[in-house]
């Protein structure tokens, strides 16, 4: 089958919606169906075309970039075109052109799906411009929910609490993202943890975008809190520290000033393997979002052996709850955070006997078989 995928952003573009996207359309590539991608060409080095793992990626350039995303005027004739060459489309929101792409595929009668990645929660500091901006997004969005084949939502868990998805369960298709894991041996991890200058300590990491909907400030504010419990607790956090569209770096800069002595920062990894070996060094993974929908990061520091601390939230609870591997805590709590922290570190080996139950769950060939039944069969039921 012809398959067509439509995101803004797309490989090398390093997030948790791009390597879901890209495993998704590679595993389907991988099992002789035509599979392309049009997005936005987020880097000018990058190629308008090219054969990424068997995947045909076609980039429009951008005039100009707007809150979290690139305004391009030739995107939706680019999907358009591609579109007329393809069977069934899948889009993966937020995505600000959503409502033409819906009408495309309405009139040319194309088979389009959806992926959902997190309702869109941006920072209090835009002001009236950023509700605008959600307000949009939520009515173009549920626009295009209504005339879809079904929208992919990771678990019911989130989808019931989404203000977006809650109303269209009789168009919900629940699937998890496919989560591919490479080999890492301890050579890996004692070049990475020479070259980052990371000491040999209980390490409690951190990986994702320095966001206000991420909830470092939190994690900063547990750190003197769990030092007094394990004294050897190291903190080592990645990601992008100063992102365009939100200015939080500002607002905690202070604070990780405060706490460098037990604080590693060590940037973006966007390696294809650096990420997996940061994971593997560590102790505990924190997840501290205020909302979270599916953190991928989460998930793959968990497969490779970390236990996580976890807010309660929505979404980001789940993988916990069907596993046991770590402990939830009360979101925007420092205490309960560190208290969470200092209880997996004292009983690492006792939550990592729940490995298993994680790897039942996120097994790869089986994800890819689960997205080939929904978009080559329709078949929307597990």
């Amino acid at each position: 089958m012809k398959i067509l995928f439509v995101l803004t952003y797309y490989r090398p573009y390093w997030t948790g919606l791009t390597q879901y996207a890209a495993r998704v359309a590679e595993g389907l590539a991988n099992r002789s169906h035509e599979v392309s991608v049009v997005c936005t060409q987020h880097d000018k080095k990058l190629p308008f075309s090219e054969n990424i793992n068997k995947v045909e990626v076609k980039r429009t350039p951008f005039l100009f970039r707007f809150s979290r995303s690139v305004i391009s005027l030739k995107f939706p004739f680019q999907v358009l075109k591609e579109m007329l060459k393809n069977e069934t489309v899948i889009a993966y929101l937020p995505l600000q052109e959503i409502i033409f792409i819906t009408m495309f595929a309405k009139l040319f009668r194309k088979k389009l799906y959806l992926v959902h990645n997190g309702d869109l929660v941006l920072p209090r500091e835009g002001g009236i411009l950023n509700r605008i901006l959600e307000k949009v997004y939520y009515l173009s969005s549920a626009f295009a929910i209504k005339n879809s084949e079904g929208i992919v939502v990771h678990t019911e868990d989130y989808a019931e609490n989404s203000k977006l998805l809650s109303r269209y369960k009789q168009k919900w298709i629940v699937a998890q993202p496919p989560v591919l894991i490479p080999k890492i041996n301890q050579a890996d991890m004692d070049d990475f943890k020479k070259i980052k200058k990371i000491p040999k300590k209980r390490l409690i990491g951190f990986s994702g975008r320095f966001v206000e909907e991420k909830g470092i400030e939190f994690l900063l504010d547990a750190i003197p809190l769990v030092l007094k419990k394990v004294s050897k607790a190291h903190f080592v956090l990645a990601g992008q520290y100063k992102v365009g569209y939100e200015n939080y770096w500002a607002r905690i800069s202070s604070k990780i000033e405060k706490n460098k002595i037990n604080i590693t920062l060590v940037g973006l990894l966007d390696d294809k393997k650096e990420i997996f070996v940061f994971d593997k060094i560590l102790d505990v993974f924190v997840q501290p979002s205020l909302t979270d929908c599916f953190p991928l990061g989460q998930i793959e520091a968990m497969l490779l052996g970390a236990p996580s601390v976890c807010s309660d939230i929505p979404g980001a609870r789940w993988a916990i709850k069907q596993t046991g591997m770590g402990v939830l805590v009360q979101a925007a709590d420092p205490n309960s955070l560190a208290t969470g922290i200092v209880e997996v570190i004292n009983n690492k080996e006792e939550y990592q006997k729940n490995w298993e139950k994680m790897r039942e769950i996120f097994n790869y060939e089986k994800s890819i078989d689960r997205f080939e039944r929904i978009f080559i069969k329709g078949q929307k039921n597990n």
